[in-house]
Formats: C-alpha cells, sequence, structure tokens
C-alpha cells in the first residue's frame, strides 16, 4: 500500500509537469521553447510510467511500465542537452546534427529493452521486491547496459557543464534566470546518480519521478518570474553580451552591478576595479552617477577618446534606482574630426594657416587686448617671373620654402598665415612695435640669404614687408595699413622694410 506522502510526491511531480508544458506550449513561438516541451514531455512519460509501476501489483504490469519507462529514460537526458544549447546558444549550427546522433544512439537502448530476443544484452535479470509499503522491481544490468546508461550521465553532466559555463559567462541580469534552471537540472541529476550508485537500493520509496516536482516547480518559477525563453530577455542578453558600444549598470548607491565585454575592453578593467577608475580617475563620471540625472560627456583614456551616455534606471513610481552608462570609442572620430579641421584651417601648400582662420584668430585677439597689435605683411618679390621663368613647379616650390623659414624664425607669440598667392601675413598682439619690426628686417635679411633649390634650378628670393601697429582697431584697418606699407617697400625699389614713425591712434 502506498503511503501518502509517496502518492503525493508522485502526482505531484505529474502535475508540475503537466503545468510546465501548458506553460511552455503558450510561449512556444520563443527561442527554445520546443526543445523544452520535448524534453518536459520526456520527463513526464518518465513519472507517469514510473508511478504506473508503482502502483502496479502484477510482476507483468511492473515490468511492462518498467520498459515504456526507458523511453523518458534514455531520450530525457538527449532533450535536455538540446535545450541546454537552445538555450545557451552553442553550436546553433549544428544542433540539428546532434539530435540525430543522440536521438540514434539513444535509441539503442530502448531498442535492448523493448526486444524480447535482445533483452538479455542489457538486463541480466529482473526481480520483484517487496517491502512494508510497496513492492518495486530491482533491474541487474549487463556491461552493455552500464555503458548504455553512463551516456545518460555524460548526456546530463555535459548538459550542466553548458548551463554552467553560461551562468559564468552571462550579465549578472540573466544570471538569476540561468540559476533557476542550473537547480531544477541538479537535483534529477544528484537523484538518479545516488540511486545508479548504490544499484537502485536507495531511495526506493521516492522514484525520481517525484523529484521532478521540484525540478517542475524551478521551471515554472522560472518561466513566470524571470520570463525564461520570452524573447526579451534573451535578447537584451545578446545585445548587453555582443554589442559593441560598452555598457555599465550601477545601482541607486553608486556601486557598479553589472559590465558588458565590450566596456571591460573599452575601460581596460573589470568589475573589480571600475569602481575605482569611475571616481577616482573620471570624478565627471562618478558626480554623474551619484546624481542619477541624464547626462553625457567626452574623456580620455590612455591613448583612446571615449563618450559616455548616462541614463537614469527608474521605478514605476519614476524613482531613480540605478543608472546606465552607454560608452562608445571615438577616438577615431575625433582624430578625423581633427584632420578635417586642419584641412580646413591650413593650407595645403606651405602648411601655415589660411587667410580665412589667420583672420578669425586675429579678430578674436583684437577683442581680447587692449593694447597694441601688430601685422607684418609679406610679399615675394618678382613671383610672376619665377613662375614664367621655371615654371609654376618651381613657384610652389618657393612658396613652401617661404612657409618653412616663417614657421622656423618666427616664434609662437605670432600668428602666421598664407594670405594668398606669393603673400603671407604675421599678426602677434604680445610683442612691442619694435620688436616686430625687428622681426620683419631679421625675415628680410634671411630670406634674401637663402637659395631655393629645385630641379636642377638654383633661385635667389628676397621679400617686401609692410608694418603696421595700432591700438584696439578692426583687422581690416591694420590690413589696409599694411598693404600701403607693403607698396611703399615695392615702390622703393622691394627687399626691404617699411612702416609708419608713428602707429595708427
Amino acid at each position: 500500500m502506498l503511503s501518502f506522502p509517496v502518492l503525493f510526491f508522485n502526482l505531484l511531480s505529474i502535475g508540475m509537469l503537466v503545468g510546465v508544458l501548458v506553460a511552455v506550449w503558450r510561449v512556444r513561438s520563443k527561442r527554445a521553447a520546443n526543445e523544452l516541451f520535448v524534453a518536459v514531455l520526456f520527463m513526464l512519460i518518465w513519472s507517469l510510467t514510473s508511478f504506473a509501476e508503482m502502483i502496479s501489483y502484477t510482476f507483468f504490469f511492473k515490468v511492462l511500465w518498467r520498459n515504456i519507462c526507458q523511453i523518458g529514460v534514455f531520450y530525457t537526458p538527449v532533450a535536455t542537452l538540446l535545450f541546454c544549447l537552445a538555450y545557451t546558444g552553442y553550436w546553433r549550427e549544428k544542433q540539428t546534427h546532434i539530435a540525430r546522433i543522440l536521438y540514434s544512439y539513444q535509441g539503442v537502448g530502448i531498442l535492448l529493452v523493448g526486444t524480447d530476443f535482445l533483452h538479455h544484452w542489457i538486463r541480466h535479470s529482473v526481480s520483484l521486491v517487496t517491502s512494508s509499503q510497496y513492492s518495486t522491481l530491482v533491474v541487474e544490468t549487463t556491461v552493455l547496459g552500464k555503458f548504455l546508461i553512463s551516456g545518460n550521465f555524460f548526456l546530463m553532466v555535459f548538459s550542466l557543464s553548458l548551463v554552467i559555463i553560461f551562468v559564468v559567462t552571462t550579465s549578472t541580469s540573466m544570471r538569476k534566470q540561468a540559476y533557476i534552471l542550473l537547480l531544477g537540472m541538479v537535483i534529477p541529476f544528484l537523484y538518479a546518480m545516488a540511486k545508479v550508485v548504490s544499484n537502485e537500493q536507495f531511495l526506493q520509496i521516492l522514484p525520481i519521478s517525484g523529484v521532478f516536482a521540484l525540478s517542475g516547480l524551478f521551471l515554472l518559477y522560472g518561466i513566470y518570474r524571470f520570463d525564461l525563453l520570452k524573447l526579451a530577455p534573451l535578447a537584451r542578453e545578446q545585445a548587453f553580451r555582443f554589442l559593441g558600444e560598452g555598457i555599465v549598470i550601477c545601482d541607486g548607491e553608486g556601486h557598479v552591478v553589472d559590465m558588458n565585454p565590450a566596456a571591460k575592453e573599452l575601460l581596460k578593467a573589470d568589475m573589480h576595479l571600475i569602481e575605482k577608475q569611475i571616481y577616482l580617475e573620471i570624478p565627471r563620471w562618478g558626480k554623474a552617477v551619484r546624481r542619477g540625472e541624464r547626462n553625457s560627456f567626452e574623456f580620455v583614456l590612455g591613448e583612446r577618446s571615449l563618450s559616455a551616455e548616462l541614463y537614469p534606471i527608474t521605478s514605476k513610481a519614476t524613482e531613480a534606482i540605478g543608472t546606465i552608462t552607454l560608452i562608445q570609442d571615438i577616438t577615431l572620430l575625433k582624430q578625423r574630426a581633427e584632420e578635417m579641421q586642419h584641412r580646413a584651417e591650413i593650407d595645403g601648400l606651405t602648411g601655415l594657416y589660411n587667410r580665412q582662420t589667420f583672420i578669425e584668430k586675429v579678430e578674436k585677439q583684437l577683442l581680447l587686448t587692449s593694447g597694441p597689435s601688430h601685422l607684418i605683411y609679406v610679399d615675394i618679390d618678382h613671383f610672376k617671373q619665377i613662375n614664367d621663368q621655371w615654371g609654376h613647379r618651381s613657384g610652389d616650390a618657393v612658396l613652401q620654402s617661404i612657409g618653412s623659414i616663417l614657421k622656423q624664425e618666427v616664434d609662437e607669440a605670432c600668428i602666421v598665415c598664407r594670405f594668398g598667392g606669393e603673400e603671407f601675413a604675421i599678426f602677434s598682439s604680445q610683442k612691442s612695435r619694435d620688436e616686430m619690426i625687428a622681426c620683419a628686417e631679421h625675415l628680410r635679411k634671411h630670406i634674401e640669404q637663402q637659395v631655393c633649390n629645385h630641379e636642377q634650378h638654383s633661385i635667389r628670393l628676397t621679400v617686401s614687408l609692410g608694418v603696421s601697429s595700432a591700438i584696439t582697431i578692426s583687422f581690416d584697418e591694420l590690413y589696409r595699413e599694411a598693404d600701403s606699407c607693403l607698396y611703399e617697400a615695392k615702390k622703393a625699389g622691394r627687399n626691404c622694410v617699411r612702416y609708419r614713425s608713428n602707429p595708427l591712434d
């Protein structure tokens, strides 16, 4: 006679598994749902036939139900492994081939059990043992039988290993879901291991079908509490793991609770070091995390330029309970932007500022200074003759030579540009008028002493220079005065410096 606990746990197991089948059927369109449905179906077959064997009174029916039970015994590990592969996403392309091979292999044990003339290949004997509570079968297996049964345990161990690897490598947000699945698999595995090791003399009162009640409970809990099999958590997990952007999640107290592999790569830090990095090395980020407000900023880490977008995580009551920071590597973007800006500001031939950039920078300086400002206007003498006599390539070489001289001979207190054609300009609001006149004369003498060699031609150069000085005046007026002085230098025979005896008021 079955005791109430035995009857209760076995019926509870069957009920739980039926409940899991119904729950999985409702989400059958979701990823890994079909595989889980098949695995639970084989568990249900195992539970039903095991319970039927338990309540049977004759040896014939007990053996009959035990033989049918082998369908669940041999195919549950295969179906469980296929579910684990589908759930974790491992070896996705080979799952069909794995299913064919394993179902065929496990089918050998079922075929031997169900075939009268091959029955002895897998079992030495089957005997009925009667206890005070109920009678049960004790099966003595052959070496082949032990080998086939060991295949079951190998598949179960492999399935557990896949889930354990997934738990270790997955994000924190998915671990609770994976832990539930792991518990649902570990309990029947340990039970089956103990039963086989004891040659079925251990735990006879509660067959493994009763233990499936706990597995079913964990699966139902995972489905309804942690969205097991739902696409959204799995999609979020895949995005979290494989998204190119770094993701760092902090709780309401500012502690880092999770980060994806991209964040670890970008920040060169793991979970143990990231908080120190946030609050000590990137204080702006730390302040934003503590405030829990929407924010965006850029920072430099090593040789990388990174941008961060911080978003608050709010509860249903719109209370801030944490933050998510998205991090991007913008090093290449910054480099390209700098290159574009450089190309827009710099004259391609001489490497000096172009006219537009020069004027913008000078006008900014004029707004910031209340003292005298100075402009040297430079023109290459007889430049048209150089182009006509030796060609435009020689003219370009001359321009490059003058550009190099200005870079080397004019200090950083001045702004230097190629103003256009063969004309150059030098501005300073930091030097005195006498210093700028001396600078102009130095450049004239230095250029006069240089020889530009190009394509076997030796070209001697001279320049004419005009210098203007003024206090709080517009660039246009400063330029007009320098241009007028340059015109006087040209009239005076070139290769000279001209300036007004008194600066403009």
